[in-house]
């Protein structure tokens, strides 16, 4: 899983930081569901949400800026 973040910072950037953990978490859920890891898959989907609510959180503020 870590070189799939890897991956993910060098194809996003510095500043995809978020873009990166949500497209690790939605890569840890495929394949936690295809290797029937159920405690993989909570956390990569627990990554997810937490992730998913920071974009939504800093989206909103950059609104009322």
């Amino acid at each position: 899983m870590g070189f799939i973040m890897l991956i993910a910072f060098l194809t996003v950037g510095f500043f995809g930081f978020p873009l990166g953990i949500l497209l690790c978490a939605i890569l840890g859920i495929c394949y936690g569901v295809r290797k029937k890891d159920k405690l993989f898959s909570r956390w990569s989907l627990v990554a997810l949400i937490v992730d998913t609510s920071f974009i939504i959180y800093f989206c909103i503020r950059i609104q009322y800026m």
